[in-house]
């Protein structure tokens, strides 16, 4: 068993409990836990494409917390036993915590988005992303029939999640989902950074993380 991560805070592992919680809601499998310089980075999976042909943007949530102790992870790890864990560690009054056992990997673990070299854009309401979180609900939910199929799903799934944001140039529906999804439209307004073909929304609590299909053309650079 590796050693545990022991984080700065007490109420960083509730913060990230409840990240990881609301990430379940949606798709509850795994987390891709890096641990390095000080920091350990926590994403999940809330919308992946399924094939080559699939044109559904690739969505992830990310959390990042600080370490007390310094320590070196990469690892994928069940969802419910992490949560399962930070859970009993709250409980007891601790700021470590050791991770569940690995699990194999998942096609969007093996995608990690750049660090550096990010573009400040125009930044986005949370009222915006809100009003298109529900909108593609709704969609989505009207254009499925019982029972259907799981390549009517994902196509359906391409065509709202992948639509660009009203009064937005670069942001995908799946985005604002992704954001509500996770409790991050409570701060006014999200900064947005891109790095093609990378997009990201930066919110109090975490952030989301977008991967366009490739041949993706943001288009120019008239926002800034």
């Amino acid at each position: 068993m590796s050693e545990p991560l022991v984080f700065s805070a007490p109420k960083a592992l509730a913060d990230l409990q409840t990240f990881l919680q609301r990430a379940a809601r949606v798709n509850n499998s795994s987390a891709r836990v890096i641990a390095a310089d000080g920091h350990v980075l926590v994403y999940v999976g809330l919308l992946v494409p399924r094939g080559l042909l699939d044109r559904t943007p690739t969505v992830l949530g990310l959390r990042v917390s600080s370490l007390r102790e310094p320590a070196e992870r990469d690892e994928i790890v069940p969802m419910e036993a992490l949560i399962h864990r930070l859970g009993a560690a709250i409980s007891e009054g601790n700021s470590s915590v050791a991770l569940p056992p690995v699990v194999p990997s998942l096609a969007w673990a093996a995608i990690t988005p750049p660090r550096d070299n990010w573009r400040r854009r125009r930044g986005v309401s949370s009222g915006d992303l809100a009003g298109a979180a529900q909108d593609g609900i709704q969609r989505v939910a009207q254009a499925l029939p019982a029972n259907s199929g799981d390549a009517l799903v994902q196509k359906v799934r391409a065509e709202v999640w992948g639509e660009i944001v009203p009064f937005t140039k670069r942001i995908p529906a799946g985005a604002a989902f992704a954001a509500d999804a996770l409790g991050f439209l409570d701060d006014r307004s999200l900064q947005v950074h891109t790095n093609d073909p990378w997009l990201r929304l930066t919110a109090a609590h975490g952030y989301v993380l977008v991967k366009f299909p490739t041949g993706h053309d943001f288009g120019p650079d008239t926002d800034d």
